[in-house]
């Protein structure tokens, strides 16, 4: 953001004056999953999100329209992208998991983190994660989506 975009957005309440974090503030984030997504492991070691329908009024107005079926929605989450579901616990900081991802897949550092952190995003805009900034622990501080 430019100096005078910096300067307007102090005067302006609804604009957002966000820059974004460092690399190493990113790297050391911890990634926490939606408490309101249902998770399981499949037979063919996928892991399978169940991620419940929105239950007011106009959802249900939408999909009595749409006829969408009134059951959770799921997503399936391959071997690579399951490993990474599952250690998405709070505890783990990125550069942990990329670090795993490395070990485990053989992939250079430079490939696994620009992966990971692409997934990471695709999960923090479905808000399936959270990351969360800060200490080590304390997984109730404030959380960046």
């Amino acid at each position: 953001m430019s100096r005078l975009s910096q300067k307007i957005a102090s005067y302006i309440p609804f604009v957002k004056n966000q820059q974004p974090p460092a690399r190493k503030d990113a790297l050391s984030s911890r990634p926490v999953r939606n408490t309101l997504v249902k998770w399981e492991k499949t037979e063919e070691n996928e892991v399978r999100l169940l991620i419940p329908m929105r239950k007011d009024r106009m959802a249900q107005f939408v999909s009595k329209l749409m006829k969408i079926p009134d059951s959770d929605k799921q997503i399936i989450l391959d071997e690579i992208g399951g490993s990474i579901w599952e250690m998405c616990d709070g505890k783990m900081d990125l550069n942990t998991i990329i670090n795993s991802v490395v070990r485990g897949h053989k992939l250079t550092r430079r490939e696994a983190e620009i992966s990971v952190t692409a997934f990471f995003r695709m999960l923090a805009q479905r808000n399936l994660i959270a990351l969360a900034v800060g200490g080590s622990e304390g997984v109730g501080r404030k959380a960046k989506r």
